[in-house]
């Protein structure tokens, strides 16, 4: 319906800017609710693990292995699928406001980094600031709710109704959770459009053929073969992995069109706990972690763009040495680039850049006219990670449960 809509009332103005404020106000609903449903559930989940010796340890081992080893593999693969297809990504622009953007943000994304690094720290002085107003990275909400859960884990009869309490409200966040996903479609028909109109006006993927199907090849081979592959040995081929990763389309989609992984994590609570069977504990545990930590797809997406960036600047494909080392260095990056919701792909490469010591003379900044599409791809494949991880969690925690009520896909 989105593109449908774009293709038919592109040229008009009232069309453009209806969609835009919906698309708008549905993005910003939809980060906004995430807030205190990590919060709460996450809270609860600690309380609720912590009755069981070593089961929060567990979650958050597991997170780090899968969140490390699958971001690793899969930078590394996509960059050795590069050099058997290699393209150059388009560096210049059909748009004159993504160069103007690109002009503002070459200037601030790295040099920002420290300072947002602090500003996202649960413990400086305006901590309760930072509480409130945590607009795009979930780390200082998941600090204190995990304080907050092991305070209040039920040791003794006087926290006990504080416990139950709160788990109660946990269970209203969930709900909550589930009303928006049976209701997304909505917000992703105004949001796609927007997806579609940004792309459609840009018009740089129409000029780059060659790159967009370097980009096509490595996306749905990393959703259909590696990502599966990698799930399957992980869990002991226990569960069919395009089962799960069909369960989790709703919330990839979300990512894909919103480029915003926060308007997602909305759904893919739905997603993990109705659609995969996944205990509540589990899942409000692990999916905050993820949101952080699991950025395989960032990771990949940026690594092929770092070895095309190189390509195009020296003439020459990377060698397999530097396709690796270039893998890592993005690969090191992903882990602090939840700072820069939107701009994950766009940090990652100008990061990994940046520690190789390149000079690409700015070239980076041209991902900006095809950052709808690549971080689109970036945050779906990030989305199914995180869903897969927590799936992996609990097949090995042995905390799935049957719920009685349809897949919301």
């Amino acid at each position: 319906m989105g593109l449908a809509f774009e293709l038919t009332l592109h040229g008009s103005g009232f069309y453009l800017s209806f969609i835009t404020f919906m698309a708008d106000v549905m993005l910003k609903l939809g980060i906004f609710m995430v807030f205190p449903l990590a919060f709460f559930t996450m809270t609860s989940g600690t309380a609720s693990l912590t009755r069981k010796r070593g089961n929060n340890s567990y979650v958050w081992l597991s997170t780090i292995l899968w969140a490390t080893f699958t971001t690793a593999v899969l930078s590394i693969a996509a960059g050795l699928l590069f050099r058997v297809f290699p393209a150059v990504l388009p560096t210049t622009s059909t748009s004159t406001a993504n160069a103007q953007q690109a002009s503002e943000l070459s200037s601030a994304i790295i040099g920002s980094t420290v300072t947002r690094l602090a500003a996202a720290n649960p413990l400086s002085v305006n901590s309760f600031l930072n509480f409130i107003k945590s607009s795009d990275c979930l780390l200082p909400i998941i600090l204190i709710a995990l304080i907050f859960g092991y305070a209040i884990r039920p040791t003794s009869e006087v926290i006990r109704p504080a416990y139950i309490t709160l788990n109660s409200i946990s269970e209203v966040m969930f709900r909550l959770a589930k009303i928006i996903a049976r209701f997304l479609w909505i917000g992703i028909f105004f949001i796609s459009g927007v997806w579609f109109h940004n792309l459609w006006t840009d018009a740089t993927v129409f000029y780059s053929w060659r790159f967009v199907v370097l980009c096509c090849i490595i996306g749905f081979g990393m959703l259909f073969v590696i990502i599966p592959l990698v799930y399957g040995i992980m869990t002991g081929f226990r569960r069919n992995p395009y089962r799960q990763i069909v369960r989790l389309l709703s919330s990839g989609v979300a990512a894909f069109f919103s480029v915003n992984y926060l308007f997602s994590m909305n759904t893919l609570y739905t997603d993990c706990r109705i659609n995969l069977g996944i205990q509540k504990s589990v899942v409000s545990s692990a999916l905050p972690l993820h949101s952080i930590l699991t950025k395989g797809g960032s990771a990949l997406v940026s690594s092929m763009c770092t070895c095309s960036i190189v390509f195009a600047a020296t003439g020459v494909a990377p060698t397999a040495l530097q396709t690796v080392t270039i893998a890592l260095a993005c690969t090191l990056a992903s882990f602090i680039c939840s700072i820069h919701a939107g701009y994950e792909v766009l940090f990652i490469t100008t990061y990994a850049l940046g520690l190789l010591n390149i000079n690409a003379g700015g070239a980076q900044f041209a991902i900006i006219a095809l950052l709808p599409m690549l971080n689109g791809m970036a945050l779906l494949l990030d989305v199914m990670l995180a869903g897969l991880g927590t799936s992996f969690t609990a097949s090995n925690l042995n905390a799935d449960c049957y719920i009685t009520a349809e897949d919301i896909v």
